[in-house]
């Protein structure tokens, strides 16, 4: 059965086992726009793609627009409900894809990733089911914000243990405080965090105080995702 370039197995078609895949990219000539076909190799643009559909999902999806007051108390005129995109069908297998390709594209060796809920949850769910399909697991974990009271009365649910590499990552960054309180149950369990990621940073200080003391990534910023939505953006 032939695989396309989003990696999934399809019964009707042809098989698009191409050496090159051409996109076609804006050329500001002085005069008149035009677009010029570069070549691509298959991998990158499915790369692209991918990114771009999740970014134009989030778009359609979790950027609402109001009045609100964000987790860190500041007041804002848009929110961005990533779980809108993150528990759809589409966009859940478009964000595994999207952190995976982030991880292999940076280099990132882990042997787990986790996050705080409840944004992190769907996002982390995907990705290891995700994994499986591109035949690389990378298991999940949850982490709770209290250990239960109850049970095994555990913090952090999942096949993880200590000693393990893994990735923390977020759905928002504002202030960066759940990513941060994340961090910390992570590493009271004895885990090595190799990496932080969020989903969409608002630039509003968090990122820049976890680059300080961790490997930060970014996949998209609000400004990537505001324009034409939101008054100013």
């Amino acid at each position: 059965m032939p695989k396309l370039a989003d990696g999934f197995p399809h019964g009707q078609g042809s098989a698009h086992h191409l050496s090159t895949f051409a996109t076609a990219l804006p050329i500001d000539s002085g005069a008149v726009p035009c677009r010029v076909m570069i070549a691509l190799p298959p991998v990158m643009c499915a790369e692209l793609n991918r990114r771009e559909q999740l970014k134009e999902l989030l778009r359609r999806k979790s950027v609402v627009r109001g009045t609100f007051t964000l987790a860190s108390g500041k007041t804002s005129d848009y929110y961005i409900d990533c779980k809108l995109t993150t528990l759809d069908p589409e966009g859940a297998i478009l964000v595994g894809h999207t952190v995976l390709d982030l991880l292999e594209k940076e280099g990132i060796q882990a042997d787990a990733i986790g996050g705080p809920p409840i944004g992190a949850h769907p996002i982390v769910t995907a990705v290891a089911a995700v994994s499986h399909l591109r035949g690389k697991p990378l298991p999940a974990f949850l982490i709770r914000q209290e250990p239960k009271s109850h049970g095994l009365e555990k913090q952090i649910e999942g096949p993880v243990k200590a000693g393990a590499r893994v990735v923390i990552i977020d759905d928002v960054c504002t202030a960066g405080g759940s990513t941060e309180e994340a961090i910390a149950a992570a590493k009271s369990a004895g885990l090595e965090v190799v990496a932080v990621i969020s989903l969409v940073d608002r630039e509003q200080g968090g990122s820049e105080k976890l680059r300080q003391k961790y490997r930060y990534l970014r996949i998209f910023t609000a400004n990537e995702l505001l324009p034409g939505l939101v008054a100013n953006a």
